[in-house]
C-alpha cells in the first residue's frame, strides 16, 4: 500500500511541474506593446489579424510573429472582396490588387459555383495563398470561397488576416506595414511569439 501511495504522489507532481512548465512557455509567448514595436523589424514574417476601419486601415487585434522557413509563394490573405475588375482580370481587398495565376486554384466552401475569376464577387470571403509582388499586387494561387461562415459570424465582413513579410514599422505612430495594408497596434492589440 505505501508503494502505491509514493508512486501516485510521484506521478502527481510530475503532473503538477508539467503544468507549471506549459503555462510558464505559454506565458513567455505572450508580448507586450514594447515587446511587439522593438521585436518587428522589415522582412520579418508575421501573422496579423484586425477589423477594416473606413480609411482602409486595420484596428490590429493580434500580431504572431513567426519564424521557420518561409517560401515567396506562402504569403496569404483573408477578407472580403472590395471589387472585382473583369477587364484588368483581377480582384481588390482594400485597395491591394489580387491577379490570379492562370493555372491558379479555386476550392469551394460555400453553395455554387467556384471554379475561375468569373465567380469571384464583390462581397465575398476569400482566402488567397500566393505572393506578393514588388509592384503591390498579389499574385494567387490558390483562392478558397470562404462566404459560408458570413452567415455564422457577419462581423468577419469587416474583419482580415495576413500571412507575410513586415514591409515597414513606424514605433512613433505604432503602425506596421504589410502588403501595402497599414495595420494600427493599440494597448489591446495581442502579440505573440513563435519562439517559446
Amino acid at each position: 500500500m505505501k508503494l502505491h501511495a509514493h508512486i501516485f504522489t510521484v506521478a502527481l507532481v510530475a503532473l503538477l511541474l508539467a503544468s507549471v512548465n506549459q503555462a510558464a512557455a505559454q506565458n513567455k509567448s505572450r508580448m507586450t506593446l514594447p515587446e511587439i514595436m522593438a521585436t518587428l523589424k522589415p522582412g520579418q514574417w508575421v501573422q496579423l489579424e484586425g477589423s477594416l476601419q473606413k480609411d482602409f486601415s486595420v484596428l490590429c487585434n493580434e500580431v504572431q510573429i513567426l519564424t521557420g522557413d518561409f517560401l515567396d509563394d506562402d504569403w496569404s490573405v483573408s477578407a472580403v472582396v472590395r471589387n472585382v475588375d473583369r477587364m484588368k482580370q483581377e480582384a481588390q481587398i482594400l485597395r491591394l490588387p489580387i491577379k490570379f495565376k492562370k493555372d491558379a486554384e479555386f476550392q469551394n466552401k460555400s453553395a455554387g459555383v467556384f471554379k475561375s475569376l468569373a465567380d469571384v464577387k464583390a462581397g465575398m470571403l476569400i482566402e488567397l495563398e500566393g505572393t506578393y509582388l514588388k509592384d503591390g499586387t498579389f499574385l494567387a494561387k490558390e483562392i478558397e470561397n470562404e462566404s459560408a461562415k458570413l452567415e455564422k459570424k457577419p462581423k468577419l465582413k469587416d474583419e482580415i488576416q495576413a500571412v507575410g513579410k513586415v514591409e515597414k514599422v513606424d514605433a512613433a505612430k505604432r503602425t506596421i506595414t504589410l502588403m501595402g495594408i497599414t495595420f494600427q497596434i493599440t494597448d489591446k492589440t495581442e502579440g505573440k511569439s513563435a519562439v517559446k
